[in-house]
């Protein structure tokens, strides 16, 4: 009797009772086909124990670094929610042979939209307004005035999916231009104009973070290039927070160097309660969630259970991002026992 395959699922899609947080991550796919288990305790950091005896495992938050997969040999690939992967250790991944896969397709929709309403949600002061209200100031919540990216320059540091379709949908508002920075998007098409960094800090009156983390890319935004920006130009960050040096945001916020900004993300999460950004009239801040809607889970998690179902039929799944792991003998091995109906690879 050959043994079952088995997914492992982070602990994070629970509620601190224990039930499904989210109504639908797609585990229909894998009733009766696969067994499936929540790696509980949740952890920041998975440890071996959690992993050795999964076959592939879909992850939310935690990290997988190189001690995490001390001593794991059966597990085959990761299914990471959502387009980021910088809290996976790609490199300890492929040494082990393991596949780390993303669900690009489940993402688009959602964030791209969520970065419409920062924009207009920042344009329409929308939180200063809101607060104002509440405290019954009535009159005073008239008289900031907002403003509207029609006519407007908007610019994106990065031009992937995401931002492609921020793009289409803020394109209906009307904007004067669009600039985007992305030295490795191929241009074409006429859909936007392609500039260096410098320019596009300098003429855009939103600035969208849509760059992955990358060593690149970390402190790509810093004092330096927030000093570029106009007086009235907003930051919008829904990426990775250590693409924008935050002290540096901070005192820029502070000085009035530019309006005002949204952020997602932080440099670290949760984000400090005693972050200089929580009493700041001009930034919103949400908890790195904007994007998550039950569309969005329903559908990251079909494409990781589907990746799943993949592997348990010998085949590598959709999505992979370390794609040189698709080539080693290692990796290959465990395809095939998987195709040979072995269920898992043994150590």
């Amino acid at each position: 009797m050959h043994p079952t395959f088995r997914v492992g699922l982070s602990a994070d899609f629970l509620d601190e009772y224990g039930q499904p947080a989210f109504p639908d991550i797609g585990l229909s796919l894998l009733e009766g086909r696969a067994a499936y288990s929540f790696l509980a305790p949740y952890r920041a950091e998975y440890a071996p124990e959690q992993l050795a005896g999964c076959d592939v495992v879909i992850s939310l938050k935690p990290r997988v670094t190189a001690a995490s997969l001390e001593g794991v040999t059966r597990l085959c690939a990761i299914g990471r929610c959502g387009v980021g992967y910088d809290n996976v250790d790609l490199r300890a991944c492929t040494e082990r042979d393991i596949a780390v896969y993303i669900t690009p397709q489940g993402v688009v929709r959602p964030m791209a939209e969520s970065i419409v309403l920062l924009v207009l949600a920042l344009s329409h002061r929308l939180v200063r307004k809101d607060r104002l209200v509440r405290a019954g100031r009535w009159a005073e919540s008239t008289r900031p005035l907002g403003q509207e990216p029609r006519d407007r320059v908007i610019g994106t540091i990065g031009y992937g999916n995401i931002a492609r379709e921020a793009i289409r949908l803020l394109r209906h508002f009307g904007p004067a231009r669009v600039l985007a920075f992305d030295p490795y998007a191929a241009a074409g098409g006429g859909e936007v104009e392609f500039t260096g960094l410098e320019q596009l800090l300098r003429e855009s009156d939103y600035v969208l973070v849509n760059c992955p983390l990358t060593p690149e890319t970390r402190h790509l935004i810093g004092a330096r290039e927030l000093a570029l920006m106009k007086a009235e130009a907003y930051l919008v960050n829904t990426a990775r927070g250590p693409i924008v040096d935050e002290l540096a945001l901070i005192e820029a916020l502070a000085a009035g160097r530019i309006a005002g900004a949204a952020l997602d993300v932080f440099e670290k999460e949760p984000l400090p309660a005693d972050s200089p950004l929580t009493t700041m009239e001009n930034v919103i801040l949400t908890s790195h969630s904007i994007g998550w809607t039950g569309e969005l889970f329903r559908d990251m998690g079909r494409i990781d259970c589907e990746g799943a179902l993949a592997v348990m039929q010998g085949i590598a799944p959709a999505n992979v991002v370390n794609r040189e792991v698709l080539e080693r003998p290692g990796f290959l091995r465990k395809l095939e026992s998987y195709r040979a109906g072995e269920g898992k690879v043994e150590a």
